[in-house]
């Protein structure tokens, strides 16, 4: 397949309204011209990032909603067909990494919605707007996993589990996929509000700031990668030492990272 121009598309993308969704909507407007149309519950977030726009403001048009549900996202397509807008991407970027504790101190409650929210809006998203994308001839389709996908640690079992069967789900699909590409993507820390449910101390917010990547250079590598077809992008030093620590020590590196987040002695792993 020849590369994919983003340029003067039409790209939905949830979790637009902050971190890598936010940086991917602006870098995509800004360099590329392109529609999005931005998903998110908080409209308020959606409204003050379209202000930041100015003039470009026209190019983010927002359709806030819960994307947990199957039904939203039929009434979304609905929405849009209605007013012709047919779209080129789908980028699914919603997601939320609930406090870390341990599996026994989680509310079963708790965990479906993660698992709702970080896995399953992505299947809904792609069951609803595949069959349209795939109608135009061709498209892509990116999928916003986790690092937490390439090495399991303790106190993460919802969020590891929907992440790991996003990307998995995400892998599955590009293999079948002939028509749409499909990328899935796993980063490490990166500057954004991810950790906003978490314990932290100024001085560890400030230390995890440091090891974070910049969520705006993360974007443009996704674009990069996505453009070339790739089917997996992992971005960040922690991710690409996750991934290669497992691929080793299979067994021993969940125990490792493990013992290595306690041993930080930082408040947000104090459960774990």
């Amino acid at each position: 397949m020849k590369a994919f121009d983003f340029t003067n598309k039409t790209v939905i993308i949830t979790g637009a309204n902050s971190g890598i969704g936010k940086c991917l909507a602006k870098e995509l407007i800004t360099k590329y011209n392109a529609t999005i149309i931005a998903v998110a519950r908080n409209n308020d977030k959606l409204t003050a990032v379209k202000n930041e726009l100015n003039d470009k403001s026209h190019l983010y048009i927002t359709y806030p909603f819960s994307v947990d549900k199957l039904e939203n996202w039929q009434n979304f397509e609905k929405e849009l067909s209605s007013k012709g807008i047919v779209p080129d991407v789908l980028i699914n970027c919603a997601g939320v990494l609930p406090p870390f504790n341990k599996f026994e101190n989680v509310l079963v409650n708790d965990f479906t919605s993660v698992i709702n929210i970080n896995f399953l809006s992505a299947v809904y998203g792609v069951n609803t707007f595949l069959p349209i994308i795939k109608s135009k001839g061709d498209g892509v389709i990116i999928n916003v996993s986790s690092s937490s996908a390439l090495c399991p640690f303790a106190g993460v079992s919802a969020y590891t589990s929907s992440k790991v069967a996003l990307e998995r789900f995400s892998t599955s699909l590009a293999v079948e996929e002939k028509v749409v590409s499909v990328t899935t993507v796993m980063p490490g820390f990166t500057k954004t509000d991810v950790m906003r449910d978490q314990t932290q101390t100024d001085k560890e917010k400030g230390v995890i700031d440091k090891i974070s990547a910049d969520a705006q250079k993360v974007a443009k590598k996704i674009i990069k990668k996505a453009s070339k077809r790739k089917r997996r992008v992992i971005t960040g030093f922690d991710a690409h030492f996750m991934n290669f620590i497992y691929k080793v020590f299979p067994n021993s590196a969940p125990k490792f990272l493990t013992w290595f987040l306690k041993k930080s002695k930082f408040s947000t792993f104090k459960d774990i």
